[in-house]
């Protein structure tokens, strides 16, 4: 009589292992068709990348070449019109028209514009910049300020207070590209600050040096931004503006450092009579750097009647400020370094290394 030995524990098993089987077989058949899809169409879009740069650089090279006289019209193969109304293919056009534009220079560029025009490819842009998402408003604004699209102002000036950063910075850029000095009229109502990046940006935009307006300066030395009053003065050292004197020095009492900073850079290049006189007024409520900064400027705008105020810093804790002081003392006073050598104090610490610095650098 045979022994049957009934396991539910070992069928349960079995059934189970036969279930991670299939499981694991039904999703290796998945991932090899998920392969298969990718595979094809990676290669799909591949060939319509291929066709499309075919298209597109041969309508370009077209367009470069082409006469326009007024009378004649650029003409479109089939082809292409039917490319030209798939949405993702005129925003690959437009990428290319950009970099062919950067490329070219002369004649070829009113044609670039122009083809972008006919094409009604501006209105592509200009949708752009009014929809909610940052990084599409950005895209647009930079496309309608790199072809030149004056036309759209309005619409990109309202731009320049847009809550986001890299709109408002490519706003502000293409006020600039279109108009020089004028397109920085925006300065005017700018609610948020212009980071030091964004001005650099905005000076490589700015080649009319001689269109600097000295009104328009004075109007932003005064508004409570202070990254406007920073930008104007150095717009105003930069440009040899004379006319902001009395602004620049009323800056001086600003409480921003980089406001005083920028004021003092342009007292060092552009000063009068009672500059030096001013720049002391400020000195005693100033911190360390904006003290040192004016003994620096001291050097170039200083007379006799500074003297006295130098030899007080002379007895400066701070070693930095008496090397600074001492600077300037030997650079206005008629005797020079000599002057400073023949004082009770010339051979007590740190004086001999400070007369050695001195005479280093003036023998440099």
């Amino acid at each position: 009589m045979g022994i049957f030995i009934h396991n539910p524990y070992l069928i349960i098993t079995a059934y189970s292992l036969i279930w991670v089987l299939y499981f694991f077989l039904s999703l290796m058949v998945l991932v090899f068709i998920f392969i298969l899809f990718f595979s094809f169409f990676k290669r799909r879009l591949e060939n319509k990348k291929r066709l499309w740069q075919e298209n597109v650089a041969d309508i370009i090279s077209h367009a470069i070449f082409f006469e326009n006289d007024g009378v004649e019209k650029l003409e479109f193969k089939t082809e292409d019109e039917h490319f030209l109304r798939n949405k993702t293919f005129r925003q690959y056009f437009i990428n290319e028209l950009i970099c062919a534009k950067k490329n070219l220079s002369g004649a070829p560029i009113a044609n670039i514009i122009n083809l972008y025009e006919t094409l009604n490819l501006d209105k592509d842009s200009l949708e752009k910049i009014h929809n909610k998402k940052w990084h599409i408003k950005a895209k647009g604004v930079q496309e309608l300020a790199v072809m030149e699209q004056v036309k759209y102002v309005k619409e990109i000036f309202r731009l320049t207070n847009d809550q986001h950063e890299l709109v408002r910075n490519e706003a502000q850029c293409a006020l600039v590209s279109f108009y020089g000095f004028k397109g920085l009229r925006f300065l005017n109502v700018i609610k948020y600050p212009i980071s030091q990046w964004q001005q650099i940006q905005l000076l490589n935009y700015v080649h009319d040096l001689q269109s600097a307006d000295p009104q328009h300066l004075k109007k932003w030395l005064g508004p409570t931004n202070n990254s406007v009053v920073t930008f104007a003065l150095y717009l105003a050292s930069l440009y040899d503006c004379t006319g902001v004197y009395k602004e620049v020095i009323h800056c001086l009492q600003n409480p921003d450092r980089q406001v005083k900073l920028n004021a003092l850079d342009y007292l060092k290049k552009i000063s009068s009579d009672d500059t030096a006189d001013e720049i002391i007024k400020c000195y005693a409520s100033s911190d360390r750097v904006i003290q040192l900064n004016i003994l620096s400027v001291l050097q170039e705008t200083g007379h006799e009647k500074q003297i006295t105020f130098l030899l007080k810093q002379l007895h400066n804790t701070d070693h930095t400020i008496k090397l600074a002081a001492a600077k300037t003392l030997s650079s206005i006073h008629p005797s020079g370094s000599a002057f400073l050598q023949s004082h009770l104090f010339a051979d007590e610490y740190p004086w001999a290394a400070i007369f050695s610095q001195i005479e280093n650098e003036r023998a440099a």
